[in-house]
Parts: structure tokens; sequence; C-alpha cells
């Protein structure tokens, strides 16, 4: 199934800021074809955006993807789920309010069901939409659209002819594990990225604990980069001898729109 998005938008945005690591990218997409404006380095000031960026935005609709590192990811396994949104929505909250140590009214909360018994619930800080989305439209934006790269991955891979077992989203330090059984996510974890053994060591670590846990052994996988790091996880995954699945435009799937 294709999934909803994290916040409503009602067209694809032609211009897109993506909100990594390191850096604020800026992106335009041409027919599905995303391409590179400008990309700055990540400041440490009050201010989330650099101000240049308002000399490169144009008038047109925009939004803003932010990865993995600003979100809070829970796989929720039910009995059975309610069909009623009022009864689910209760069901959700109640579930995640036992696991999660903070208050989740300060966080935007949305989740995504993919059968009768699965759901992906997604929290982000509220006050760092908030304050990201002032910050856009103070450059006087046409802002549509807020969303998140993982999300927006798990959404393309509809578009795959061949699907992985799992994926790795690499943004600089940042990795994100996303493991599939029956074309339905399972189980998602976080890691630093870092070089050679060590990434290799985490990625044998989580296919064991998904094998133990999930009664399969994950043997497939595709690699989402946005740096050079990726390259440093695809050697990873040959040594571990997992069959990496290039796929296409892979590091671009995590901007919405792209074909």
């Amino acid at each position: 199934m294709e999934l909803n998005k994290i916040f409503i938008r009602y067209r694809n945005p032609e211009q897109i800021i993506y909100f990594g690591d390191r850096t604020i990218d800026l992106f335009r997409i041409i027919k599905g074809n995303p391409e590179k404006i400008n990309s700055f380095e990540r400041e440490s000031s009050e201010r989330l955006f650099p101000a240049e960026l308002k000399r490169d935005l144009i008038n047109t609709g925009t939004g803003i993807v932010l990865n993995s590192d600003h979100f809070v990811f829970n796989m929720l396994n039910f009995d059975k789920i309610p069909f009623r949104k009022k009864q689910k929505d209760d069901l959700v909250n109640w579930r995640v309010e036992k696991i999660f140590p903070e208050n989740i009214n300060n966080y935007i909360h949305e989740y995504f069901q993919f059968d009768n018994n699965t759901i992906l619930s997604v929290l982000v800080k509220n006050d760092l939409i908030t304050s990201l989305e002032a910050e856009i439209k103070a450059f006087g934006a046409d802002l549509i659209y807020s969303g998140n790269s993982t999300i927006e991955i798990i959404n393309s891979l509809k578009n795959y002819k061949e699907r992985p077992d799992f994926f790795i989203e690499v943004d600089a330090r940042i990795m994100l594990a996303v493991f599939f059984k029956e074309g339905i996510p399972v189980y998602i974890r976080k890691m630093r990225s870092g070089r050679g053994a060590d990434t290799g060591d985490e990625i044998l670590r989580t296919v064991d604990y998904v094998e133990k846990n999930y009664g399969f052994r994950p043997i497939s996988c595709s690699v989402f980069a946005k740096n050079e790091e990726g390259e440093s996880v695809e050697n990873s995954l040959r040594d571990l001898k997992l069959r990496l699945i290039v796929q296409e435009r892979s590091d671009m799937r995590f901007l919405p729109g792209v074909k």
C-alpha cells in the first residue's frame, strides 16, 4: 500500500529543503527529476536555516524534509486494530504512552497502518516543526509540505521491481535500518555510522536480532545514502555476504515526487 505522508499535502512540492545531519540542501523537482540547487553547512546558531538560503528560494510550492534523526519510530503490533478512527487513535496513543518516556503532547504523532495487526508510529517534536516552518515562511516561501526522509523511502518501495529484505538510510553520521517481512515493516533501528568493521558489526548484530525475534534471516539490502558514507556501508554489506540490491536514484528517494 502507499503510505500517507506524515503531514498532509495535496500536491508534490516543486522546491524541497532537506534538513540533514550536517548540511541543508535545496532541491528543485522538475517532472520528477531532482536537481540540487545549493548546499549549506548546518549552523550552530539560534537560526535553523542560514540567511543565504533565502536568495535561492523561488516563489513556488515548497516542502521541508527532515532526516530520521529528528524522529522517533515504533513498530506496534496488535491482536486486532479497530476499524473506527477514534478507537484506533485511542489505542495507538495508549500503547505509545506506555513505551515512550516523554509526554507525547509535546510531539506531533502520526501513525501508518499496514495490515490488521501492524502500525508504524512516528513522533517528532512539535517545537522543531513549528520553528522550521516559521523560518521558511519568513523567507517568503509558499510552504505546502513537511515530511520525513524515511517515510519517503518506504513509500517509494512500491515502485521497485525487486524489494529488499531491509534497507539502510545513511546521512553522514546517522544510519537507520528498516526490515520487512512479506512486504510489511517489522523492525526499525537507528545506528551511528562508522567505518569498516564497526559498521559491519552493527549490521550483523541487527540482522541476527531480526532472525532471532522475527523468524526469518534477512539476506538482501538496499542502501539509500546522501553522501559518501553510503559506499562504506555497501562495502560492509558485501563483506557480510549480504546481497546488495542497487536501486535507481537511491541517493534521491528521500525526496517526495521523485520518479
